[in-house]
């Protein structure tokens, strides 16, 4: 069985399902009862010991991600076929991977990040939602953009909800590199945020990717910025405010991959651990630090930036009702409860109402 067993589901969608990972004997055993002692100390049980004889949430994820669940995903609405894409480009495809999840300025984000990426020719847009199924109002931009797609939806594992940094895109980024496994032999890997800001210089430099490369992002730490060092052409550390003993202390828009390490590499996967992601990865599939090749003019230039979006509460309101028939309203309303920008109710929240011009 392959990593990446597809399965055939429903109204033309894919449900997708890794190969877990196999323990047996006593490691196992203790393992498991050892979770289950951690899951019966969350209900509150007066009976337990104390929280000091109990996994830290550190344990707790080197735990989790030793006896994990498989990873499912569900593939939506695919645009094309793949290998007719690849094979009608003269030039190395990009496939730039974005975790995305529901809120409300996540229609605003991928609205810009779509226009930005309808100007880089031969790409392909992997979106991945956090959730069990796909937005229809997500697919419906995917599709006005008319930029290749492919939408899935992986919804981060509810065990890793309850720690106090939840590995927000772990799952996202997991599906799409399964994804890839069962469906791309070559083109490059970018992981690109939904709410970054990227310069399109920055696709030119990585499209020529041979196996890893990096480069500086900005608005990252406290430094300003995460970017490698680099001497005499090759990278040999990295200026980043958050070492942590990371081997590779990058951030996750300032590496691309070639397709084909994938592949050499198949187990090489994203740990569910806040801070780490990167580095667990890389460390996967750079077996040697020369192959690492320094772009942005040797790591001096910043093409992309870890931008973050003001992120505005989705708003309570009373739909008005008053003089609204043949109006724009209903529809307008329609797509505020589309977009994630507000919920309605008619007994809770902000009355609301339409304003005339000759009201006034």
């Amino acid at each position: 069985m392959t990593s990446a067993a597809m399965i055939s589901g429903h109204h033309g969608c894919l449900v997708g399902i890794s190969k877990p990972t196999v323990f047996t004997g006593a490691s196992a055993m203790f393992l498991l009862v050892y979770l289950a002692l951690w899951k019966y100390h969350d209900s509150n049980n007066p009976l337990l010991a104390s929280a000091s004889s109990l996994p830290s949430d550190e344990m707790r994820n080197d735990l989790l991600n030793m006896v994990e669940q498989p990873e499912q995903f569900t593939s939506c609405d695919p645009t094309m076929n793949v290998s007719q894409f690849q094979k009608n480009d003269s030039i190395p495809v990009i496939y730039f991977v974005t975790p995305t999840y529901a809120r409300s300025v996540q229609m605003a984000e991928l609205t810009r990040l779509g226009q930005t990426l309808s100007s880089v020719p031969s790409l392909h847009w992997i979106l991945v939602e956090d959730a069990p199924r796909c937005n229809p109002a997500v697919g419906q931009l995917l599709r006005r953009l008319a930029i290749p797609f492919t939408h899935l939806a992986s919804a981060m594992p509810s065990a890793y909800k309850k720690l106090k940094i939840p590995p927000r895109g772990v799952s996202n980024r997991r599906a799409a590199l399964q994804w890839i496994r069962s469906n791309i032999k070559q083109g490059v890997l970018y992981f690109g945020d939904d709410d970054n800001s990227y310069d399109l210089r920055l696709f030119d430099e990585i499209r020529d990717t041979r196996n890893i490369s990096m480069f500086p992002v900005g608005l990252v730490g406290e430094y300003a910025v995460s970017a490698p060092v680099v001497h005499d052409g090759k990278v040999v550390g990295f200026y980043d405010s958050w070492p942590a003993r990371r081997r590779f202390a990058v951030d996750m828009a300032g590496f691309a991959v070639n397709i084909k390490l994938l592949h050499q590499f198949p187990n090489a996967t994203f740990i569910y651990k806040a801070g780490f992601e990167e580095d667990s990865f890389l460390q996967e599939i750079v077996t040697d630090a020369n192959f690492i090749e320094a772009k942005a003019a040797n790591c001096t230039q910043i093409l992309v930036w870890h931008t973050r979006t003001v992120q505005v509460p989705m708003a309570m309101l009373q739909p008005p009702t008053l003089r609204i028939a043949d109006t724009s309203i209903s529809g307008l309303l329609h797509s505020l409860d589309e977009y994630k920008l507000a919920s309605f109710s008619t007994s809770k929240g902000k009355p609301s109402s339409v304003h005339y011009l000759t009201d006034v």
